[in-house]
């Protein structure tokens, strides 16, 4: 006869605690380390406190186990994480619910070339139809190998770090890399014959976003939200334009010949991210700058 006392005495510690319980996220783990990764936890934290108010308390906490961008994806579909950062694609937005806001403003769709110190040829580069008689190479797990083909390109397949061994031994001629990731990955590769093509960068419409469960319209709204907030208040410009690799990126887009190409993975839904560009890529002003 107490049994339906203890019941209803557990019933009630149990719906205290689970109100009183902040939400969770549960964000991936990168394979990779590098400053840019960071700062993409940062810009999510921002995003999740400008929506406490509205949307609840939400904690963000990080899955152990270190996995690729198409793992990440899975994961979602799986129930192991509640994001993915990932690059935007038609086929991935139909699988996927994103959330178009370009994390990296559009920076890993300029890419410089990297190439032998010795090699001459890389320097008579200033267009697509020169770029063309000569050979790429570029990890085939990502979505830029087929841009590079899509337009034209010869391109040897490789993994991120043998790509660069590939540049040493002249199998191919340059490795396209992102503009605010190459010199860090260049120092962790240690390629002292290697450097950068001081004349050209490649160009297309790339955009690093988040993507969540299909399902998820609750979650994909509350991100939006929270971003699109910390892009108005000047939040998230802010963040991206205090990062050093942010700085270094654009001080090595200077003075470049800029070849532009096609990416047929992208949608409409890929190009909204594109909006905010122009204005992440801005200069920030200062208190000075605001009218009296």
């Amino acid at each position: 006869m107490y049994k339906w006392p203890v019941r209803l005495c557990w019933c009630i510690v149990c719906v205290c605690s689970n109100a009183n319980a902040a939400q969770i996220l549960r964000a991936p783990t990168f394979t990779t380390s590098h400053a840019i990764i960071d700062y993409f936890y940062e810009q999510l934290d921002l995003a999740v406190e400008a929506t406490q108010e509205d949307f609840g308390e939400l904690k963000v906490v990080r899955v152990a186990i270190p996995v690729e961008e198409e793992r990440q994806l899975r994961n979602l579909n799986e129930d192991i994480a509640d994001i993915a950062w990932a690059t935007c694609s038609r086929e991935r937005n139909e699988l996927y619910t994103p959330v178009a806001i370009p994390f990296s403003a559009g920076l890993f769709g300029i890419r410089l070339a990297v190439v032998r110190e010795s090699d001459q040829s890389i320097s008579r580069v200033d267009s697509l139809p020169s770029l063309r008689s000569l050979v790429a190479v570029q990890s085939s797990k990502w979505h830029d190998f087929m841009v590079l083909q899509q337009n034209g390109l010869t391109v040897l397949a490789s993994d991120r770090f043998s790509a660069y061994r590939a540049v040493e031994r002249g199998l191919a001629d340059f490795y396209p890399r992102g503009v605010a990731e190459i010199t860090e990955e260049m120092a962790a590769a240690n390629v002292p014959q290697l450097t950068i093509a001081p004349n050209f960068a490649l160009r297309y419409p790339a955009f690093f976003i988040v993507y969540v469960k299909k399902d998820n319209a609750l979650l994909a709204k509350r991100l939006t939200t929270g971003f699109e907030r910390t892009i108005n208040s000047g939040q998230y410009k802010a963040l991206l334009h205090e990062k050093a690799w942010f700085q270094e990126a654009m001080q090595l887009l200077q003075h470049r010949q800029f070849v532009d190409l096609e990416n047929h993975q992208v949608d409409d839904k890929c190009m909204q991210a594109g909006k905010y560009i122009p204005d992440l890529l801005g200069v920030v002003k200062s208190s000075s700058d605001k009218p009296g």
